[in-house]
């Protein structure tokens, strides 16, 4: 009983490990930080979109901006989540598919090499 046990506990360790790894990827940090962004910006949030972005991309986010953002997304719908998208990204930058309730959005982003959003622009998908 207990060798067919230990076969089982391996192989349930191992999806385990997988699993972990596999949320810690690169894609899966990029689009949490892309929804947080995005969700940041429905909310009207301009210290919690601040907060992401790179010292001098910080200088160009405008209260107004961010309220104007926040009305458009708002009147969407129920925000719905994103998927990161290559197929109509441009190399250096991360595209997603933005889905809410009435319209489907585009969001692109680009990193500096901390991490931070050094660049990130959102408009209706056509």
């Amino acid at each position: 009983m207990m060798r067919r046990i230990r076969p089982l506990i391996a192989v349930a360790a191992i999806v385990q490990v997988a699993a972990v790894l596999a949320a810690c990827s690169p894609v899966h940090r990029e689009e949490h930080l892309a929804d947080a962004v995005t969700r940041a910006v429905i909310a009207d949030d301009m210290s919690g979109v601040a907060r992401y972005f790179d010292a001098a991309a910080r200088t160009t986010i405008t209260r107004i901006r961010v309220a104007e953002l926040s009305d458009e997304l708002t009147a969407q719908g129920a925000y719905e989540g994103l998927r990161e998208d290559r197929s109509w990204c441009k190399p250096g930058f991360l595209c997603f598919d933005v889905r809410f309730a009435k319209r489907p959005y585009r969001e692109i982003m680009k990193l500096d090499s901390d991490g931070k959003i050094a660049y990130w622009y959102i408009h209706a998908a056509r």
